[in-house]
């Protein structure tokens, strides 16, 4: 069974940090741009988690709010990692939008897991999908959820610190770190042809 996270819900006042959940958080990037016209794509993803670590995360924040800081302390952009719903996942629908704004056809029948994916998952000893079950007070505030190490993005910590009353939930610090090494290690495994 997957481990069941605890998390703690966050206040407007504390920092932002690696382990907090934002709701509706969206991103955007250049697809593609001419001498007469540039194309942006946005995404909104329901739930997102931050994995950058806690002191790089921190140390941004600081320099923000006290308008300057130390140079090596700067980092342009937090790393962030969806949660998606697993029925959605699994069915490949959770990128339904981010097929039809690219102009790409999803095959049907394409799934994200394959077989026993989710159970491996659910076990935590798959290597790319992380099951996620969030509780804080005793109470189960997110389930039958999950995580796709092949999907990351980045913004910026000014958009998180203007978005703060969307942050929904810290993890405690033992379960943001679970998941930001196994974030660590899909990254860096050994690709084989």
């Amino acid at each position: 069974m997957a481990t069941v996270s605890k998390a703690i819900k966050s206040q407007l006042t504390d920092p932002i940090c690696q382990g907090d959940i934002f709701q509706n958080v969206k991103y955007s990037y250049i697809d593609s741009e001419d001498d007469e016209n540039v194309n942006v794509i946005e995404y909104e993803f329901p739930l997102a988690i931050v994995i950058s670590q806690a002191c790089d995360v921190i140390a941004m924040d600081s320099i923000i709010a006290q308008k300057g800081g130390k140079s090596a302390k700067f980092m342009p952009a937090i790393l962030m990692c969806p949660i998606y719903e697993q029925e959605s996942a699994k069915s490949g629908q959770h990128i339904i939008d981010a097929f039809n704004q690219l102009d790409l056809r999803l095959e049907s029948g394409s799934a994200t897991f394959q077989k026993d994916d989710y159970k491996v998952a659910k076990r935590d000893w798959h290597y790319r999908i992380h099951a996620l079950k969030i509780e804080s007070d005793e109470k189960t505030m997110i389930d039958n959820a999950v995580i796709d190490f092949k999907h990351y993005f980045t913004v910026p910590i000014s958009y998180l610190i203007s978005h703060k009353k969307d942050r929904v939930l810290r993890l405690d610090d033992l379960f943001a770190e679970q998941i930001t090494l196994k974030f660590s290690t899909y990254l860096s495994r050994v690709a084989i042809p």
